[in-house]
C-alpha cells in the first residue's frame, strides 16, 4: 500500500512540477508543430528520462551534493551554451515546408528525442527540485524512502508524472496544430522557436551572473 501511495505522490509532484513552460516544453511543442504527434511523443519520452537521474541523485546524493556544491553551478552554466546552440541551429534550418519533403529521410524521432533529453539533462533546476522533494518526502513518516521498493516507486512515479505532463503539451499542441499553422506561417514559427531558445539562454546567463 505504501508503495502505491509513494508512486501516486511522486507522480503528482512530477506531473505538476513539470507544468511550467520552459525549454523542454518548447522543444516538445516545436516537435509537434514542425512534425507530428508521434515525434512529439518521442520528445516527451526523451524529456522525461533525465527525471530518473535527477530523482536518484536526490535520494542518494544529498551528502555528496553538500560536499561538491559547485556541481549545481556547473549545471546552471552548462545550460547556457546548449540553449544558444539549439536556437542557432533552429534558425539555420530550412522552413517547415521544405523539411516536410524530406521527412522520410530525416531521423526526426531520434533528433527530437535527443534534443529534449539533453535539454532536461542540463536543466539547472532538475536536481535541486528533486532534492527538495526527496527531503520533504523523508520528513513525512508515511512517505519516507526507507527501502529499495520505496525508492523505486518514487523514481518511477516521478518519471511517469513528467512524461504525462510532456504528453499533455504534445497532445494539446497537436489538437490545435492546424489552427496555429493557419494563423502563423511555418517560417515565423521556426523564427519564434529559434529566438525563443536564444532568449532562454540569455535569461539563464543573466540568472547565473546574478
Amino acid at each position: 500500500m505504501k508503495v502505491l501511495f509513494l508512486f501516486a505522490a511522486a507522480f503528482a509532484v512530477g506531473f505538476f512540477g513539470s507544468m511550467y513552460p520552459g525549454p523542454v516544453k518548447l522543444s516538445v511543442v516545436q516537435s509537434v508543430i514542425q512534425r507530428n504527434l508521434r515525434v512529439g511523443v518521442w520528445a516527451s519520452v526523451g524529456a522525461s528520462l533525465p527525471e530518473i537521474a535527477g530523482s536518484v541523485l536526490a535520494i542518494h546524493g544529498v551528502r555528496w551534493l553538500q560536499d561538491v556544491p559547485d556541481i549545481l553551478i556547473w549545471f546552471q552554466w552548462s545550460a547556457i551554451p546548449l540553449l544558444l546552440l539549439i536556437g542557432w541551429l533552429i534558425l539555420r534550418k530550412k522552413t517547415a515546408e521544405q523539411e516536410q519533403t524530406e521527412e522520410d529521410s530525416l531521423p526526426a524521432d531520434g533528433s527530437a528525442f535527443a534534443r529534449a533529453l539533453f535539454l532536461n539533462l542540463f536543466n539547472p533546476q532538475l536536481i535541486p527540485f528533486w532534492l527538495v522533494t526527496a527531503v520533504w518526502f523523508n520528513s513525512k513518516p508515511g512517505l519516507a524512502l526507507n527501502t529499495f521498493s520505496d525508492e523505486l516507486a518514487f523514481v518511477v512515479g516521478a518519471t511517469a508524472g513528467s512524461f504525462c505532463m510532456n504528453g499533455v503539451y504534445a497532445m494539446m499542441t497537436d489538437r490545435h496544430r492546424d489552427r496555429i499553422l493557419d494563423r502563423v506561417n511555418p517560417h515565423t514559427i521556426q523564427l519564434l522557436m529559434g529566438w525563443g531558445f536564444i532568449a532562454l539562454g540569455v535569461w539563464q546567463a543573466v540568472q547565473a551572473f546574478a
